[in-house]
């Protein structure tokens, strides 16, 4: 037998195998598929590695009690650190070892943005999953985690189920669907490009205009050489989201393969305009356009890239300030607040909802050293970029407290209770000193029914008693 029938022989075996573990894939889930569940622990027993960097601790809890009590998995399954310095040695260790790693990661660690970092990640070991957490869901910063190579996204509060689910479909096909396509893409990579199509046909007849079938169609037409058809899978798939980006990027590439830069340039934009923080693609966009001689537009994308970079430069530096400020926030609080300062100074361009905690941190700092002025001037900032936040108004109003500005406090605390009538009921001491602010302006109409609610949370409050009194005397 030649070398080429060896390989054919060789190859029909391994689709043969492929057909065969589909085939017991889709009988067992003949009825229902695997609960997610069991597909966690399916992944984990084998050789699975799930890799936690967070510093909350309250998630870190939820994800162990999930993995070793729910799942009754050993402790080994998961690796839990704060510290992400260790994270490429630590995914390179796991990998060699043959395991296959999930990686589940705040998106700002320490105040440190860490995009650039799972960029590089994903690019060194493809085979790594990532699940991004944040505290808030903003579209385009997704986005960008998703071309960054992020695989799914959590935002909190989560509860176990949720994270049970994202875990679950973010490392195994749940479904017929997605284990139909698993087996398409095996037989691309066999070369059996015909049969790979059938299977797409067949997966598109379970669900019409699946974008994920669409595109995988793309990618067997091109690997044909008939582009055309692969263009107009790619097509079709980009029609199903207008937020995937996927096949708009397999259109770009194939136009590249191509040599057509118009129609290239065309799908750029088109990105461009649904992911406008990508830099490398600003700059991609802009040397098409000076190959067009369309120097002026060439021009504003590049000047849109220095923007981009200049953000990203400036909340890197701000990143470290407030990495340092954590570093001495225990021994030396006035040099942390300095730090602080430096770091949200050094941002100002770009503060956004998610420095809000950096504001509140601070002017909590300042308050500390007598410092009240300095504070409400650090949080009547933050209110520029979220003035409807109600904790922002209170801590204000608290600062004022502090100072004596007594008008000015029960102006800010009056402006939280609009935003919500219910910031009384988050604990007692909260209801005590919106009633404080109250009774030191003479307004015991507001301050009467916050001190009873403050004795309905607590009804051993000395202070909310002593102020009731001072109240019922003085009518």
């Amino acid at each position: 037998m030649d070398d080429s029938a060896k390989k054919g022989l060789v190859k029909r075996i391994q689709v043969r195998q492929i057909k065969q573990t589909m085939e017991k894939a889709v009988a067992g889930s003949k009825n229902q598929d695997k609960s997610y569940g069991e597909a966690v622990i399916e992944y984990l027993r084998d050789t699975g590695q799930i890799i936690c960097i967070s510093g909350d601790s309250s998630f870190i809890d939820l994800l162990r009690e999930l993995v070793c009590a729910r799942l009754k998995m050993p402790t080994g399954c998961l690796t839990v650190s704060s510290n992400a310095d260790m994270l490429l040695h630590t995914v390179r260790r796991l990998v060699s070892d043959q395991k296959k790693p999930l990686l589940i990661v705040e998106q700002n660690l320490g105040n440190r943005d860490m995009t650039y970092l799972l960029r590089q990640l994903k690019n060194g070991f493809p085979e790594l999953w990532i699940i991004i957490v944040s505290h808030e869901a903003n579209k385009q910063r997704f986005v960008l985690l998703h071309e960054s190579g992020v695989d799914n996204c959590i935002v909190k509060p989560v509860g176990a189920q949720a994270l049970l689910e994202k875990i679950a479909l973010t490392t195994k096909p749940h479904g017929k669907l997605d284990r139909m396509l698993a087996w398409a893409r095996a037989l691309l990579d066999q070369g059996e490009h015909l049969r790979a199509l059938q299977v797409c046909q067949e997966a598109l007849e379970l669900k019409a205009n699946s974008a994920a079938a669409l595109l995988l169609i793309g990618d067997i037409f091109r690997a044909m050489r008939q582009y055309d058809k692969a263009g107009e899978a790619y097509e079709n798939a980009s029609r199903t989201s207008s937020i995937y980006l996927e096949p708009l990027r397999k259109l770009a590439e194939l136009h590249e393969e191509t040599g057509n830069v118009v129609k290239r340039l065309a799908c750029l934009e088109r990105l461009d305009e649904l992911s406008p923080l990508n830099v490398d693609r600003k700059l991609a966009i802009g040397e098409l356009y000076l190959k067009l001689n369309r120097l002026d537009k060439a021009k504003k994308i590049f000047d849109q890239a220095m923007q981009l970079s200049d953000r990203e430069a400036k909340e890197y530096v701000s990143g470290v300030a407030f990495r340092v400020a954590d570093v001495y926030m225990d021994t030396d609080p006035q040099t942390a607040a300095a730090f602080l300062q430096r770091g949200l100074e050094g941002k100002k361009a770009f503060w956004g909802v998610e420095d809000l905690v950096i504001f509140n941190r601070l002017g909590i700092l300042l308050r500390r050293a007598g410092k009240w002025r300095e504070a409400a001037d650090e949080y009547r900032k933050a209110l520029q970029v979220a003035p409807n936040d109600e904790k922002l108004h209170y801590n204000l109003g608290m600062a004022y407290l502090e100072g004596k500005d007594f008008e000015s406090a029960r102006a800010s605390m009056l402006k939280a209770l609009a935003l919500n009538p219910d910031l009384p009921r988050r604990s007692a001491p909260v209801a005590v000193n919106l009633a404080t602010v109250f009774m030191r302006t003479g307004d015991n109409m507001h301050a009467l029914p916050l001190l009873r609610q403050a004795l309905e949370q607590e009804p051993d409050n000395g202070t909310a008693r002593e102020m009731l009194e001072q109240i019922s005397q003085a009518d």
